[in-house]
């Protein structure tokens, strides 16, 4: 007897739940037996060498499309809520992340000028009871306006493209909002890096972040995404979204890495990601949805690095679901994963 289209579907997706549980399990035997005892650096280099080398792009076992995961954000269609927080800037690891699952990928943010970013070691793990994190001090290591504009011409939109930008002044926000917004499909400008000192005190400086949001708002017709800090909750909610919102931003990523002590990094502080920080992603998703309602859209971002976590963001009124740190201590097939979920869910 035929099977019906519905009970293919069924045994198809049973079939995809095993192989991603597999493949999960093995990536985690992988991560916790050799990725995690390389050397920072090492593990940095042969971890991009194999997203820019290795097609996983092409394997199907990495993606699932149904139209009940589709959503929008700031009118842009999304196959998916998930987006690849800002780590890369190389279009060729961009694009390969494109085809792993996202409903849309973020670049990394990017300055006027190049910057090489802090001095080794930039980069920790840490293990906490709640999970592997990491702590980083990067410093904006990027190839600077020119340089990542010229690459992102070649860059096929498989998914939505987040573009990124840091400045230290309002000038510079608008250069590269007004010069980058073309490229991508929503911009996101960063006022939250905790290891980028002149970035990071936007968010004590609320009057003058006022400005900031009008000249940045003006420069582009494209969807705005303010990137917040954690370490900022009662200004982000007392100061800083109601100016977005009257600047006509709607968008928050709510939020960055958080600002810690670590004498093993160059700076001697970093920004902590990780499964650590999603209980204060949580909370300050919960208590933003409930005094700002449906005027704003959020991406939650911070410490998802399993489908639960991903899933009661979600139900708890997140938009999005925004994570990066997941992405290196669970793999790849975590997107798919979670989209599994998901669809179990409804």
């Amino acid at each position: 007897m035929a099977r019906s289209p519905a009970v293919k579907n069924r045994v198809l997706s049973s079939t995809g739940s095993v192989m991603t549980r597999v493949i999960a399990t093995l990536y985690r035997a992988l991560y916790d037996a050799l990725l995690c005892r390389l050397p920072e650096p090492v593990a940095i280099a042969l971890g991009q060498t194999a997203l820019k080398l290795i097609p996983f792009d092409r394997l199907p076992v990495f993606r699932l499309r149904d139209p009940r995961l589709e959503t929008t954000l700031g009118g842009v269609r999304l196959t998916n809520p998930l987006i690849l927080a800002a780590m890369y800037h190389d279009t060729r690891i961009l694009s390969r992340a494109m085809g792993l699952g996202f409903g849309a990928v973020t670049a990394k943010s990017i300055t006027i000028g190049p910057r090489p970013g802090h001095p080794r070691p930039n980069l920790v793990r840490i293990r906490t009871a709640a999970g592997p994190g990491l702590v980083n001090c990067n410093g904006f290591q990027n190839p600077g306006l020119d340089g990542f504009r010229a690459s992102l011409r070649t860059l096929r939109h498989r998914v939505p493209l987040i573009v990124s930008v840091a400045g230290e002044s309002v000038e510079e926000y608008v250069t590269l909002v007004r010069e980058l917004g073309p490229l991508g499909d929503l911009v996101e400008f960063n006022i939250s890096s905790p290891n980028t000192r002149l970035v990071y005190e936007w968010s004590t400086k609320p009057r003058e972040l006022v400005a900031l949001l009008q000249a940045v708002r003006a420069a582009t017709p494209k969807p705005l995404i303010v990137k917040l800090s954690p370490d900022f909750a009662e200004a982000n909610e007392q100061q800083i979204i109601p100016a977005a919102l009257e600047a006509g931003v709607r968008i928050v990523n709510y939020g960055n890495t958080r600002r810690v002590d670590e004498p093993r990094l160059s700076q001697r502080a970093g920004g902590l990601s990780g499964p650590e920080i999603f209980a204060a992603t949580l909370e300050n998703l919960r208590r933003t949805r409930a005094r700002f309602g449906s005027e704003i859209e959020i991406i939650a971002t911070g410490g998802v690095d399993s489908p639960e976590k991903a899933a009661q963001l979600l139900q708890e009124g997140a938009n999005a679901v925004g994570y990066f740190t997941g992405f290196i201590t669970r793999g790849p097939i975590l997107a798919r994963r979670i989209l599994e979920r998901l669809l179990a869910g409804r």
